[in-house]
């Protein structure tokens, strides 16, 4: 048992801001966790990092927008803790029993023990199904976001974003920052949703403003807009080549793309 008091296994999953902070914590108080990770580089999705290899030229700026400072202050934290953490990149934890996380690496298996546990996974993308939503083409937005982030690409020439809540005008807005082509954002939350929950919207403060910022970035852009829209099918042959959807009219339309983005 003192033992086990002084040298505690912990592991942590996720090296997002959570994952980052609570080895931070760890370390401070004389604790070297084992911190898995499934991307190469420390960050989590929201702070997420080019690979270190060149040809990647895109600032912090560029990437993370009014969030570049924070984003490159997390990335030096976990940096600095480097030489005192067992960090264990690029590793997909697949199941937990028994005190045991079941963990792959690059088509390699191995079992890490614990004795505590801290899951700091983020947040998901939540898909709801709709026809021609498995063909090549269509992303989440999620997806959508680390092609741009880790890969300097976007998902198609021409992409539609569709869905609803804050991810959505982010993502949307960084693929028009980038130069991408944008041809809709389509959000299925209604205006009179909007203007009823606007009183909590506007306690969220700096976050509000965000959110307007992205909207206006988006409308600086000539890129179309709509709410309370309700998607009906992805279109194509093998490969996305439209969206349908009904406006808030209830009429049926159209949008040419070749990719979608949605969540």
């Amino acid at each position: 048992r003192a033992r086990w008091m002084s040298e505690p296994r912990v592991l942590i999953v996720g090296a997002g801001p959570a994952g980052t902070r609570a080895a931070e914590t760890l370390v401070a108080n004389g604790v070297r966790p084992v911190v898995v990770d499934e991307a190469p580089r420390g960050g989590g999705q929201i702070y997420r990092r080019p690979p270190p290899q060149g040809g990647f030229v895109r600032p912090p700026r560029a990437l993370y927008g009014p969030a570049a400072a924070k984003a490159t202050a997390l990335h030096a934290a976990f940096d600095a803790l480097s030489d005192r953490i067992d960090y264990r990149p690029e590793t997909l934890v697949w199941a937990l029993a028994d005190r045991l996380a079941h963990t792959c690496r690059h088509g390699s298996c191995e079992t890490v023990p614990f004795d505590h546990l801290i899951l700091a996974t983020g947040a998901m993308d939540r898909v709801i199904p709709l026809p021609g939503w498995t063909m090549p083409g269509v992303f989440t937005l999620g997806g959508a976001q680390i092609a741009l982030k880790h890969q300097d690409c976007a998902v198609g020439r021409r992409t539609v974003f569709l869905g609803t809540g804050p991810l959505l005008y982010l993502v949307a807005w960084q693929y028009a920052k980038a130069g991408a082509e944008v041809a809709a954002v389509l959000d299925v939350s209604p205006v009179a949703w909007r203007i009823r929950e606007l009183p909590r919207l506007a306690a969220g403060g700096r976050v509000l403003m965000h959110g307007l910022y992205y909207t206006a970035g988006l409308v600086a852009h000539g890129i179309r807009l709509e709410t309370a829209i309700r998607p009906v099918a992805v279109q194509g042959s093998g490969a996305v080549a439209a969206l349908s959807y009904r406006d808030a009219a209830g009429q049926e339309r159209d949008i040419p793309c070749d990719a979608v983005a949605f969540g």
